[in-house]
């Protein structure tokens, strides 16, 4: 087998040289064997340098990695980066501050680590109209859940276990509240649609309420529960959302389960296609750099630069989580007599929410209480919200223990 140096040459048709690594600390002991005078602290070692070419960027976070991005790119340089803060919060300005410096930026290893998504929306999916977007894209909370469905784990004890497995961070807040999900949606949202789609505009929930009953509804019921990033367009609205959803076991995502990553895509052309593969860890991520690496050393060899054209639509508008259509799981915990269902019924119509289906288990006869899950017709998000709060304040009504809302 070729050796990865050998193997980039041949692909590039000169070789790739290995100039400067900057790090935080000389001293530090590393996995991989790196030669010390590779090695620097100082930043002016890379920027200031006219023989190197490319500077890839693997620091993650925002700061101080999108100074260095910024400065690179002002002084010639080809970028390539797997940040997906950055990237999500600032890619339209740095593509653009690209293009003005006629020099490229490469970002594939931002969204889903060694699965080709960026470079499909770039290239294979550019003739189609895109028009949603279905993505398990953090490996963290997919085997969390994976674990609770499968061992009836609760959210604590599954989350316990990925992080002693080293998939989750001892601080997994990005994680399991949804926020890493989110900056590599709104990546993926500005690709498909040709909008710029920040962070902020994606609606966010986390896993923390699921828990072990939740998933045995679930099943019971025909669903599986994933974390989904989804983006959908309607006309001059963008819908861009990511919380715990129900979903058909049906469905090809509802198969994704532990780290793996996938992402739906459906275009007017191509109709529906599945991207599916490792969304993280060193070596998928490390598959993507290189990818952009190469790619770029072989348009320099060439002679080519393709600094990036940006052409974004601004008359594009996101569409609030309020006017969301979709059916909804309600799991709450009523009184054990008769007549709550009737006022929890009412309560939903006249809030022009109809139910589709009803179980009731487990009545305590210590507390006089039973839990019931209800399953509702497509509703506006705007009318179920309204209706929970209502619902809250009935007398039958002890606890409303959870709310998941369905994609079918």
């Amino acid at each position: 087998m070729l050796e990865k140096a050998d193997l980039i040459q041949r692909q590039v048709g000169c070789p790739v040289v290995l100039k400067k690594i900057l790090v935080r600390n000389l001293a530090k002991n590393r996995r991989v064997g790196v030669e010390p005078a590779l090695l620097t602290t100082d930043p002016g070692e890379i920027l200031d340098d006219p023989t190197i070419d490319i500077l890839v960027e693997l620091i993650g976070g925002e700061s101080p990695a999108l100074e260095f991005i910024r400065e690179g790119i002002r002084r010639g340089k080809q970028i390539v980066t797997a940040n997906k803060e950055v990237i999500a919060k600032h890619g339209p300005e740095l593509l653009s501050l690209a293009q003005e410096h006629g020099v490229d930026l490469h970002y594939e290893a931002s969204v889903g680590a060694g699965i080709p998504i960026v470079a499909s929306f770039k290239q294979d999916l550019v003739a189609n109209e895109v028009f949603a977007i279905h993505a398990i894209i953090n490996g963290t909370t997919n085997y969390i859940l994976t674990r609770m469905a499968r061992e009836g784990l609760d959210f604590f004890a599954a989350l316990r276990q990925a992080q002693e497995l080293g998939y989750a961070e001892a601080n997994p807040a990005d994680d399991i509240e949804g926020v890493d999900a989110a900056y590599k949606l709104a990546i993926l949202a500005t690709l498909a649609f040709r909008a710029e789609v920040r962070p902020e505009d994606v609606y966010r929930e986390g896993i923390s309420r699921l828990t072990a009953r939740d998933f045995r509804y679930a099943a019971e019921l025909g669903y599986s529960i994933k974390l989904l990033a989804i983006a959908k367009k309607e006309g001059h609205s963008i819908q861009v959302r990511v919380h715990p959803t129900f979903i058909s076991k049906d469905m090809l995502l509802a198969e994704v389960d532990d780290v793996f990553n996938a992402i739906q895509v459906e275009g007017d052309l191509v109709g529906r296609v599945l991207y599916y593969g490792k969304g993280a860890g060193s070596a998928p991520t490390s598959s993507a750099v290189i990818a952009d690496v190469v790619d770029i050393a072989q348009d320099l060899r060439l002679g080519v630069v393709r600094s990036p054209e940006l052409h974004l639509d601004t008359t594009k508008r996101i569409q609030p989580i309020s006017q969301l259509e979709t059916c909804y799981y309600l799991r709450m915990s009523v009184a054990d007599r008769p007549g709550v269902l009737a006022q929890i019924a009412k309560t939903l119509g006249d809030n022009l929410i109809s139910i589709f289906s009803v179980i009731q288990k487990g009545a305590n006869e210590a507390t006089r209480t039973a839990e019931i899950v209800i399953m509702t017709h497509p509703a506006r998000e705007s009318a179920m919200q309204k209706a929970l709060r209502e619902m809250e304040k009935l007398e039958v009504v002890k606890e409303i223990s959870n709310f998941v809302r369905v994609e079918d």
